[in-house]
């Protein structure tokens, strides 16, 4: 009976193994997309070093740099309503000859664009003005605001600046950022502006989708021995030391693009992964509550079983597929509900049979508590006790077994659970050495094995 229950599990741990395989590859290929990963054809077969602590690490080297766009939790929606091109201006000028503001900034929500005034350096409006075909570079304000004429009051001289204008060009919003970022402190460093913004040399108007920096570019410095890599660092953090994942709105939740922690709607199965990778990574957004709180069994996501479970968990539980104790305490949720339901009035057990409730309903087919294995195969209890014995615990409690399988019964039907010879095995005597208390839960005093 033993041999084909471990064929069943290995053929069960197969599977399982194949199904985890298949999302494996389908996580760690999805930052990959596009004409490139059309060319390198069929992924490889998912590497299991990926799940230890040095298989993550070497996940997370093959992952910096710029693998998907920013989270728009993090950098909000922008509008930019200008034609510009960083590559034209790049040809003659650096960075900082337009962002000279960057050096002294030292918080992320700094606005670090030029002024108009610094585009008046180069581009004079009023060459424009007098002849638009002549000015080089060309000036007129609808070559970088696109429509725009702009209209001035008696008095006000054209381009002096158009915020004396009758109207205004279309606004330029860049929201602050939900990140802590310094931008002297790398300047001062000597990092330089293409190692977050990359470079714009080919790039005509910089957006966050080609220009920001995602988080595996900050985390190519950002490893724990040339900078800090503490979520803290860059996250914008409540007053525990938390990241605030509400900082942007709606939840910031990780995407795996670095970490084996995609929050999908498989999380709650598979999170425990990304858990045993590192202790205190949850810790950063959750608190040790919030674990408690499910794994208790106190607070649980509705879709962690369907709606008809009572009639289904059966099936479950005998199978412990999943282990019911690792939310549920089964001596106590167990035997409370199948009490409230009527399922087994346990007031009725005798010592050596259980009899039918007051409802007439009996849970063990005849023959169930007495008499041997052999004369009653798979109705009797010592076989499913020891395929599962937490199947038999989620009703009874460690006393029903005493009541029969203990010297300290004092009737001449004891049964011992030992196998025969078992008192002069080696397995008595480690068992005795190792917890002899156990041994006095039968025994009136630690036995003798020989």
């Amino acid at each position: 009976m033993s041999s084909l229950f471990e064929i069943r599990n290995l053929i069960l741990a197969a599977s399982l193994a194949l199904a985890v395989g298949v999302v494996g590859n389908s996580v760690v290929d999805a930052a990959d997309t596009g004409d490139e990963a059309a060319e390198t054809g069929p992924a490889e077969p998912r590497d299991e070093s990926l799940w230890t602590q040095d298989g993550a690490k070497k996940k997370l080297a093959q992952r910096v740099g710029r693998h998907h766009e920013p989270s728009p939790l993090i950098f909000g929606d922008q509008t930019i309503p200008l034609r510009f091109s960083h590559a034209l201006h790049l040809e003659d000028l650096e960075c900082l000859d337009c962002h000279d503001m960057v050096e002294g900034s030292m918080r992320s929500s700094d606005s670090n664009l030029p002024l108009e005034a610094t585009c008046f350096d180069c581009h004079d409006p009023n060459e424009a003005m007098a002849d638009p075909d002549a000015a080089d570079p060309q000036a007129s304000c609808d070559t970088c605001h696109p429509g725009y004429k702009p209209e001035f009051p008696e008095g006000v001289k054209n381009f002096e600046h158009t915020s004396k204008a009758k109207k205004h060009p279309a606004k330029v919003v860049i929201p602050n950022p939900n990140l802590k970022f310094n931008h002297k402190v790398h300047i001062d460093k000597g990092v330089e502006c293409s190692t977050c913004h990359g470079d714009l040399s080919n790039t005509d108007l910089a957006t966050r989708e080609n220009s920001l920096p995602v988080m595996g570019t900050c985390m190519t410095c950002h490893d724990g021995d040339e900078a800090p890599d503490e979520c803290g660092t860059c996250h914008v953090t409540l007053p525990d030391g938390r990241i605030d994942v509400h900082a942007g709105g709606e939840p910031l939740e990780p995407a795996g693009w670095y970490y084996a922690d995609n929050h999908d709607e498989n999380w709650i199965y598979n999170h425990k992964d990304a858990s045993q990778l590192n202790d205190g990574y949850c810790a950063n957004c959750h608190t040790p509550k919030e674990c408690l709180d499910c794994h208790n069994g106190l607070k649980k996501p509705l879709k962690f079983h369907p709606n008809n479970w009572p009639l289904l968990h059966a099936t479950a539980a005998r199978k412990n597929n999943p282990d019911c104790a690792s939310c549920h305490k089964s001596q106590t949720f167990c035997v409370n509900c199948h009490q409230q339901m009527n399922v087994f009035d346990f007031r009725e057990e005798s010592k050596r049979d259980l009899k039918p409730s007051s409802s007439g309903i009996r849970f063990h087919p005849e023959g169930w508590a007495t008499g041997t294995a052999a004369a009653n195969g798979m109705n009797h209890h010592s076989i499913h006790a020891q395929r599962n014995i937490r199947q038999c615990a989620s009703c009874h409690t460690e006393q029903t077994c005493l009541s029969c399988h203990s010297s300290r019964v004092l009737t001449t039907g004891a049964v011992s659970p030992h196998p025969i010879g078992f008192g002069s095995s080696p397995t008595c005597q480690k068992m005795k050495d190792r917890n002899s208390r156990v041994c006095t839960k039968c025994h009136t005093s630690p036995p003798v094995c020989q």
